[in-house]
């Protein structure tokens, strides 16, 4: 909201002789809002005032005073603000006249947005505003038609612009962007005003499906916001010619750039940090963060103490977790997703939730050994329908529960359980997804040759996007169970299933607009609130996303109304090839042989990457030797140990005989439990040979 308010101290008719365009002998200033003199109503809301009438209008939702080209402007953040004149009596046009403002956008509405707009549908009134890719369009109800003019050219993003449509009867629609004519229309009939009806500024007074849908049934219509400034809106009885639109720009371009400041996608601090999970509440750019009522803590963030990237689960994509890298490119492996034909709109997923209504984050553990983040969503569909609803228990839908165990090598195990009342259901469960914020596109953030496959045995085969698509289910290497995203940065994410699970990939070749982007290219998330699953991104104005992959595999376990399936993922900069070794170290780990000591089992849990024991006993030392039988098929990356009931003391670890100090190279964590408290221990080690470990009590 606006929180500065002006005095009414200068009388309404000097704003009449400040004209702010050149004015003929006969022009007559209709209306103007300066957004110079913000006032408050009776109510005590923050209003604008028609500088002409004098009247005061309240200002919706959330905009708010920054520098303008002359004085101020008001900011409208494109989710709630925007003012609407009620049965403005003031507005009546007759005969030639102007409309006029200055613009500079924050991003491009998803349909058309009125600058101003006075309408009793297409049979009266005018309709004067911006278009999805910022063109300019001027229309009027004449001739019992609804008739005008659009440019061909653009207005950039963050950048000033003197917008001006002109009527003149017998003549017709001349649009002019900063002095120059652009568009021109013949009109036929005369102009049929609408006087009486509500004027609207910065909301198209219709809701309205978003433009560059994708499929049927994919949108709901929606309130279409204008996102930016606007200054100097005026009305006027006049006409006008090019030579003066020439000079009038010439004389008033502002020497200064529009207060929009560059909108990053929150992911952080950057650089490295200490390793492990804290709750903040990342922060987007001011109309996107006031839009949520959310108090200091609603996100998570991890970060890594010896590289750069980060894994962030922010409610700005549904607290969909995305591992970010070194140069701010996002990315996920998805989420479950269902179709139900009859009862949703779309596909229920946890993108539908813009809202976070039922998507919520939690820290389980954070230590310096390791992290584990517990995602639960349901499966909804833009209108919050729940897929495969049960009406015993109220309307409650499938669930799941996703839990992310995170090490300090940037590497994650992801272990999906979907909570169903049909596991034969058809679902998703991975999709290589790539996140853009403003100003980027998928050719700014991905290779052409955009992935990589892989098997256990190190075969491997790149997919490009450059020429054509690949094909739709790649064929090479045989037995493929990794993924390699090929993204523009130092850090790449990757993904892998156990082969004992037959993965198997698909390309997501479809709703590709090879005039943008060889990619895929969506904009209705993440950010969004407006209710679509498919919006086709034109410009890289919003936060926008692309996918690449699925991948399909199965399940790891089954019960009566629930599914479980893993994987492995995470972030890599070594050369690829390295990827083959991680995926054994897991899928084929190798065994863990207790030789001495306090602890039983060792018996390796991929869903932890971790190998699991158990103290025998409380009290007294605790002491344990052990043997890894690595090998090049079953390798040794990074040992992992989670020692049940172990206690509150530390650990001394040796390999091979020898001291591992405590440090980077060895962590370790403890877990609280209502049973006690356990022991994780992290150590850096790659092997393809057997590994003698000690593991002794700190004393």
């Amino acid at each position: 909201m606006v929180q500065n308010f002006y005095t009414n101290m200068i009388p309404v008719l000097s704003f009449l002789v400040m004209s702010f365009l050149p004015q003929t002998a006969s022009s007559q200033c209709i209306a103007r809002w300066r957004f110079d003199r913000i006032a408050a109503t009776e109510c005590g809301l923050p209003s604008v005032v028609n500088d002409v009438s004098g009247e005061t209008n309240a200002i919706t939702g959330n905009a708010w005073e920054v520098a303008g080209v002359s004085g101020q402007a008001l900011q409208f953040d494109g989710i709630t603000g925007h003012i609407v004149c009620k049965g403005s009596n003031t507005v009546r046009i007759s005969g030639a006249f102007t409309v006029d403002a200055w613009v500079a956008i924050g991003a491009y509405p998803f349909n058309w947005c009125p600058i101003l707009q006075q309408q009793d549908g297409e049979t009266a009134g005018f309709f004067f505003g911006i278009g999805d890719q910022g063109q300019v369009s001027f229309r009027l109800a004449a001739g019992g038609k609804w008739q005008g003019a659009e440019t061909v050219r653009r207005i950039p993003l963050a950048k000033w612009a003197h917008v001006l449509g002109a009527y003149e009867p017998g003549k017709g629609v001349t649009l002019y962007i900063n002095g120059c004519q652009e568009a021109f229309s013949k009109i036929e009939g005369e102009v049929s005003p609408a006087d009486g009806a509500d004027l609207w500024i910065g909301r198209n007074m219709n809701e309205m499906e978003q433009t560059m849908g994708v499929g049927k049934n994919r949108q709901a219509t929606a309130r279409i916001l204008f996102d930016g400034l606007l200054d100097e809106i005026t009305i006027s009885r006049r006409t006008v010619k090019d030579s003066e639109m020439a000079a009038f720009y010439a004389g008033q371009r502002p020497s200064a750039a529009p207060m929009l400041p560059s909108r990053v996608l929150p992911a952080g601090p950057p650089g490295q940090g200490t390793f492990g999970a804290v709750y903040a509440n990342l922060k987007y750019y001011r109309g996107w963060d006031e839009a949520w009522p959310v108090g200091d803590y609603p996100d998570v963030l991890v970060r890594f103490d010896e590289a750069p990237y980060r894994f962030v689960f922010w409610r700005g994509t549904s607290f969909i977790p995305h591992w970010v890298t070194d140069n701010g490119i996002w990315y996920n492996n998805e989420f479950t997703e269902v179709s139900q034909k009859g009862v949703l709109r779309g596909c229920a997923e946890p993108m539908s939730d813009k809202q976070c209504r039922f998507s919520h984050v939690r820290i389980i553990e954070s230590s310096e050994a390791r992290v584990v983040v517990h995602w639960r969503y349901a499966l909804v569909d833009i209108n919050y329908a729940m897929a495969y609803a049960n009406p015993l228990m109220g309307g409650l839908g499938d669930m799941t529960d996703e839990i992310y165990t995170i090490y300090p090598d940037g590497i994650c195990v992801r272990k999906i359980t979907a909570y169903t009342s049909d596991v034969k259901v058809k679902r998703e469960w991975h999709e290589g997804i790539v996140v853009m914020g403003p100003g980027m596109s998928p050719n700014d953030a991905i290779e052409p040759a955009g992935l990589t496959l892989l098997n256990n045995s190190g075969e491997m085969q790149a997919y490009s996007w450059e020429k054509e698509t690949p094909p739709k289910r790649p064929d090479k290497p045989a037995n493929a169970n990794i993924q390699l995203i090929n993204l523009k940065s130092r850090y790449k994410p990757f993904a892998i299933s156990r082969p004992v699970d037959q993965p198997w990939f698909d390309v997501y070749a479809g709703e590709i607009r090879r005039d943008v982007s060889i990619y895929p290219w969506w904009n209705h998330w993440p950010t969004a609130f407006e209710p679509s699953s498919g919006r086709y991104a034109l410009a890289a104005d919003r936060a926008s996303h692309s996918s690449l992959t699925h991948m399909h595999w199965n399940e790891y376990s089954t019960g009566r109304n629930r599914s479980t399936k893993i994987m492995l993922h995470g972030m890599i900069e070594r050369p690829v090839e390295h990827l083959a070794s991680i995926a054994r170290s897991w899928s084929d780990a190798p065994g863990l042989k207790l030789a001495a000591g306090a602890c039983d089992g060792g018996e390796y849990d991929q869903a932890e990457r971790a190998y699991i024991l158990k103290r025998k006993g409380a009290g007294g030392q605790t002491d344990l030797s052990f043997t890894v039988a690595a090998s090049r098929q079953s390798p040794l990356n990074n040992l992992v140990l989670v020692i049940n009931g172990w206690g509150d003391g530390g650990a001394v670890l040796k390999m091979n005989g020898r001291v591992v100090p405590r440090g980077k190279d060895f962590r370790l964590g403890v877990r609280d439990t209502i049973s006690g408290k356990d022991l994780i221990v992290w150590a850096r080690i790659e092997s393809d040979v057997p590994v003698d470990f000690s593991l002794s009590s700190a004393r």
